[in-house]
């Protein structure tokens, strides 16, 4: 029963956003699917790697707003369940984990053989360390679960990178990631976080787009300075199921900037004093009927939920900002325990070894890593 009504969820949910070749593909199967995937001519152009922590979500924003048509950021891992079909422009195939876990994907990637030019998303690991040590602890805030201290949330963060990284890598495979996709490479272009922050954004999309032909993006510089998915951001966005007089609205939160990609159905957008930030709310689903029954009173009955759980998360965002840590602090952890620091070392000795050769001086921008390197524990 759970199954079926999970499958209903995903149906709904692919065609709330017109995701109509995802259902098409589920008809069909994995055989028919997985052949209309390789159709000739294989029409990519570009490959976007991105381990979790490095920006992925922003490049992907950036690329997507300037007509580099990526695929959806997670389809790599059941790529076999996908189809591309003609009307849908893909130029670039998008990968944020390690693939040798993912057999559908290994089995579609060995089929291209067009090479083209591949974009690999990195950053100092100890920054990747620290961002992933105040994402647990944000989320500890925000959901009332305080304690433990920074060494325990250190540790933790470390132990579930490790963890990940032998079951299945998405954090660090800066070397790991290239090399499944040596053989259509035509170009292997690492580019630094530092490289889409706001001041370098626009000019470093511009590079990207010119290296797969697309000489123009039409869109506003201003955009590239936004930020797309700061923690934030990340936590601002949420659904609710508000009851109104009898009838219930499903109504999402979020950053208004992440409205722009998506095709939303915007009932209201508030200025938040508190977080600083233009929120958009909006009606899930096509229920055009229902955005109809929004009235004034509605609406003000919906601002007013949302006002108060904007304030609950602004006074918890404040105790997380005096909260937070730095790479400072993960380097003085790494002090301190001898097996832990042995086995990173190990990791991000083979993962930053490709930097090292195609991009050093990214790696010799990474300050914090090489003060990691100099331990000798």
């Amino acid at each position: 029963m759970n199954a079926i009504k999970m499958k209903i969820a995903s149906i709904r949910l692919c065609i709330q956003y017109g995701w109509w070749d995802k259902i098409i593909a589920g008809f069909l199967g994995k055989k028919i699917s997985l052949w209309s995937n390789t159709l000739k001519p294989q029409r990519y152009r570009y490959i976007m790697l991105a381990s979790h922590g490095t920006g992925r979500n922003a490049f992907w924003h950036f690329m997507d707003i300037a007509n580099a048509y990526p695929m959806r950021k997670f389809d790599i891992a059941s790529i076999d369940r996908t189809c591309f079909f003609s009307y849908r422009k893909i130029y670039g195939i998008v990968c944020d984990r390690d693939i040798n876990y993912c057999n559908g994907g290994l089995e579609f990637i060995s089929k291209l053989n067009k090479k083209v030019p591949v974009f690999c998303l990195v950053r100092d690991p100890i920054s990747i360390i620290r961002g992933g040590a105040n994402m647990m602890l944000e989320d500890n805030i925000v959901n009332g679960m305080m304690g433990g201290g920074n060494k325990a949330l250190i540790k933790n963060t470390l132990l579930s990178y490790l963890e990940s990284y032998y079951n299945m890598p998405h954090h660090f495979i800066f070397t790991t990631s290239p090399n499944q996709f040596k053989h259509i490479t035509k170009e292997l272009i690492y580019i630094d976080m530092s490289d889409i922050s706001e001041q370098n954004a626009y000019d470093t999309i511009k590079k990207c787009c010119s290296k797969i032909g697309i000489n123009k993006i039409a869109v506003d510089k201003e955009f590239f300075t936004r930020k797309i998915a700061d923690s934030l951001s990340l936590n601002i966005e949420k659904d609710f199921d508000i009851d109104i007089s009898g009838r219930i609205f499903n109504i999402k939160i979020l950053p208004f900037e992440n409205t722009l990609h998506k095709r939303f159905k915007i009932i209201n957008i508030i200025d938040d004093t508190n977080l600083k930030r233009k929120i958009a709310i909006c009606l899930l689903g096509k229920n055009t009927k229902k955005l109809k029954q929004i009235n004034q009173e509605a609406k003000d009955y919906i601002n007013l939920h949302t006002t108060q759980y904007l304030k609950d998360l602004s006074d918890k965002f404040k105790i997380y900002e005096q909260s937070k840590i730095n790479e400072n602090d993960v380097l003085e952890y790494f002090k301190n325990d001898q097996t832990l620091h042995k086995k990173f070392k190990k990791l991000l000795d083979y993962e930053v070894s490709n930097v090292q050769k195609y991009s050093p001086k990214i790696a010799e921008y990474w300050v914090y890593y090489k003060e990691f390197q100099s331990y000798h524990l």
